[in-house]
């Protein structure tokens, strides 16, 4: 990806990670089948009452009041029906990012730009960490495929790329390679770490966020 103007007239009619006509049409025509609503309702009112992990999708289907085979042919695991209930969440946050890419805090500088956006990347870990990680886990289980790969994954990928780039332009950190930086970093910025360090170490946000800033902001800076 081009490294984007930081003060552009326009920016192109379909920004990378966008959602696009068709994607929106459909995500709309979705959540207007009645099956749809019932599923993601019935889904939302067990994971809250007995957790993810002890939620099948046949008790969703048996709450829900449809046949298994109405469900799988519109979810094919829990990872997507999570995907759903995360929609709008999501995209307003990597719609909110991507925003900033296009129109930045003045005075801020990429590197600033990255540092408090990392912030508020764990702050949504934080509050969505288990639903990301049923997502990512069914997303690489099933499909065989790496986090990375997830289209969660790939717009953030996008956007610390940019910042990494727009850095190492201005002379704010050595030239590195902006794609395996970033990469590395969505690795840091995983659900499952999040919730290793909390569980194993009972490490705080606040810790979680010093430990990264740590090495892919400070770390990168020129002694």
């Amino acid at each position: 990806m081009k490294p984007i103007d930081p003060n552009p007239v326009s920016n192109t009619a379909n920004p990378p990670g966008t959602t696009t006509v068709t994607e929106q049409g459909k995500a709309e025509k979705n959540t207007q089948d009645p099956y749809v609503r019932r599923i993601l309702e019935a889904a939302r009112e067990l994971f809250i009452a007995s957790g993810l992990e002890a939620v099948s999708m046949h008790a969703i289907a048996k709450r829900a009041g449809i046949g298994q085979g109405s469900l799988y042919r519109r979810f094919s695991d829990k990872g997507e029906i999570c995907s759903m209930l995360l929609r709008d969440s999501t995209e307003r946050f990597l719609t909110g990012l991507e925003h900033e890419l296009v129109f930045p805090e003045a005075g801020s500088g990429a590197l600033g730009h990255l540092r408090s956006s990392i912030g508020r990347i764990v702050d949504f870990i934080e509050q969505h960490a288990e639903l990301l990680q049923l997502i990512k886990s069914e997303f690489t289980g099933k499909k065989q495929l790496t986090q990375f790969e997830h289209p969660f994954f790939r717009r953030l990928n996008e956007f610390l790329k940019e910042l990494l780039v727009r850095a190492a332009a201005s002379g704010e950190i050595p030239a590195i390679d902006p794609q395996f930086t970033a990469t590395a970093l969505i690795a840091v910025l995983s659900p499952d770490l999040y919730l290793f360090q909390q569980k194993q170490y009972g490490s705080t946000k606040e810790q979680i966020t010093a430990g990264i800033l740590a090495l892919f902001v400070d770390g990168l800076q020129p002694l």
